[in-house]
């Protein structure tokens, strides 16, 4: 089976009938993959916090908190591909969904998680 056959697998893998993600079936270079293509579509909706043509930043405590948000995430990205111990792909999930909550994005997370899971395709 090719790398895109993989893929395609994992991909159905993950989302079950409510649409939540199912992770604990993939591969551990299928996680660290999802991991690592969430952490780069939230540095594209991080950018919502800048003002359009400047160098300004609109919103300084959203993007710290994305900042933070993807430290996080790159960090569990590093512990997976070096098998170490750290926070389980479900773990990172629910704090990217409690971000969401915390500061009312929920669209940006639908985002985040829709992309990354779409790349797999």
């Amino acid at each position: 089976m090719d790398d895109k056959s993989d893929n395609r697998k994992d991909s159905a893998l993950i989302m079950d009938r409510k649409n939540n993600m199912n992770t604990k079936s993939l591969s551990q270079t299928a996680r660290s993959t999802l991991l690592a293509r969430i952490a780069h579509a939230l540095t594209i909706c991080a950018r919502d916090t800048y003002e359009v043509g400047t160098e300004n930043v609109l919103e300084p405590q959203i993007l710290r908190s994305y900042n933070e948000l993807v430290h996080r995430v790159t960090g569990a990205v590093v512990q997976h591909m070096l098998g170490t111990d750290g926070p389980t792909v479900e773990s990172i999930l629910e704090i990217i969904r409690e971000f969401g909550a915390r500061h009312n994005r929920f669209e940006e997370i639908d985002f985040v998680l829709n992309r990354a899971l779409q790349q797999t395709d």
